[in-house]
């Protein structure tokens, strides 16, 4: 007897989330290998060469819809850029499950303040109770009891931070585009327009020195682009036309477990209590903040 096609979905999904997941652990073993933008270079060129058979075999066309949608995508290609800067910078010195859990748990938080704010919408009692939660699920992550300058850059935490800002900002914006292009057309647009602005700081690098640096680099590589980015993010959007992306974004949930599950799998990271309980804290902020208005 053939699975129930939804179970199929759910399945790919699930598997779809730790390799989003085992992204972190990924990204700490390849961060400090090269210069950042190195790294940020030959990912990015990976993972655009590799969505260009997927959006041809899904019968989608690569042309842009007018000048807006051009700025829209080139904005998306350099916040991705910034991303991945802050995303590596972050790692080169913190901890890949913390990192993990902080940024996929605040990403939401921080998209669903900014577009509130920006709109000029009030905050009813859930979204209060969601944001404040968020926000003290932030701080015990953060380990706001022994804060200074020194512990938020080497704790990566700072970098962190400001990666999941970036994140909101690309966020808004590939909303904002998927409206009127396929997500995964703006997802290769993105790695196109991404690798070519990176190989500006990129250029005088080594940008050529990575092929001495053996296998590990270049597997860390392709489970970035391929694996994590093309495979994931493809079944992520494939899964979302066909279970709804309500039902979809809610397996979102699996990302900062299984990062911290594959930290301690592949890295030997321990995660501290105090990660695990203001990631708690931060899941069910993101939740409510899911939830519709009754």
């Amino acid at each position: 007897m053939n699975p129930n096609p939804s179970f199929r979905f759910y399945a790919l999904l699930i598997i779809a989330m730790i390799t989003w997941g085992f992204a972190w652990p990924s990204g700490k073993a390849v961060a400090g290998m090269a210069d950042q933008s190195v790294i940020i270079f030959w990912r990015f060129l990976a993972t655009a060469i590799s969505l260009i058979p997927v959006v041809l075999i899904m019968g989608k066309s690569f042309s842009l819809p007018g000048k807006r949608v051009i700025f829209e995508v080139t904005l998306g290609g350099v916040l991705y850029t910034i991303y991945n800067q802050f995303f590596l910078m972050g790692l080169e010195t913190g901890l890949a499950g913390s990192g993990g859990v902080l940024v996929t748990t605040l990403n939401p938080i921080f998209t669903y303040l900014i577009v509130n704010i920006l709109a000029k919408k009030f905050f009813s009692k859930r979204e209060v109770l969601g944001l404040v939660l968020g926000f003290f699920g932030g701080m015990v992550i953060l380990q706001v009891w022994k804060i200074s300058w020194d512990h938020l850059l080497v704790s990566g935490n700072l970098f962190f931070l400001l990666a999941s800002f970036t994140w909101a900002l690309l966020s808004m914006n590939s909303h904002k585009t998927g409206e009127k292009i396929s997500p995964v057309v703006y997802g290769f647009y993105v790695y196109a327009i991404g690798t070519v602005f990176d190989l500006a700081f990129a250029w005088d690098k080594g940008i050529l020195s990575v092929w001495s640096l053996g296998w590990n680099f270049w597997f860390q590589i392709f489970y970035l682009a391929i694996v994590s980015t093309t495979f994931g993010t493809t079944v992520y959007f494939f899964a979302s036309t066909r279970l709804g992306s309500r039902t979809a974004s809610s397996f979102i949930f699996l990302v900062p477990v299984t990062a911290l599950f594959g930290s301690w799998i592949f890295l030997g990271e321990i995660p501290m209590i105090s990660t695990l309980v203001g990631g708690g804290f931060a899941m069910a902020a993101v939740y409510i903040l899911n939830q519709k208005n009754s």
